[in-house]
């Protein structure tokens, strides 16, 4: 079976990216299809994940195959930080100004997107609920 395509820019995803992007001289925009794979791969593995968190993901999703196409949730960017050594990646556009570092961490905040949900359990949404 075909994956399920998955435009996260589409409006009936609701996003509260910022847009805002820091300069700094050591970062470069990166396309999204730099990231995308790595986020569908973040959720899948999710999806395959034995135990409570898993039987909840699966219940949200179901047992379908997914893939990121086309763009990022509208207000976020791709960042690659040092590009000519490590592979470091920055998501901006949270409205805590802080930045995600890798697609786990990025994921709860795309699931509580999909899912139309008014709480996320995302580490940048979770810090930023406790007021720090």
């Amino acid at each position: 079976m075909d994956p399920i395509d998955i435009d996260l820019s589409a409006p009936i995803y609701p996003s509260d990216g910022t847009g805002v992007v820091p300069t700094e001289a050591n970062e470069r925009i990166e396309a999204a299809s730099g990231f995308l794979p790595a986020l569908t791969s973040a959720l899948r593995r999710k999806l395959r994940k034995p135990g409570a968190h898993g039987d909840a993901m699966r219940a949200m999703f179901g047992s379908d195959q997914y893939k990121f196409t086309d763009q990022m949730p509208v207000g976020y960017t791709h960042v690659r930080k040092d590009p000519t050594g490590r592979r470091d990646i920055r998501i901006y556009g949270h409205p805590s100004g802080r930045y995600y570092d890798s697609a786990e961490t990025f994921l709860p905040h795309v699931v509580a997107m999909l899912v139309l949900s008014d709480h996320c359990w995302c580490e940048l949404c979770q810090h930023r609920s406790r007021g720090q």
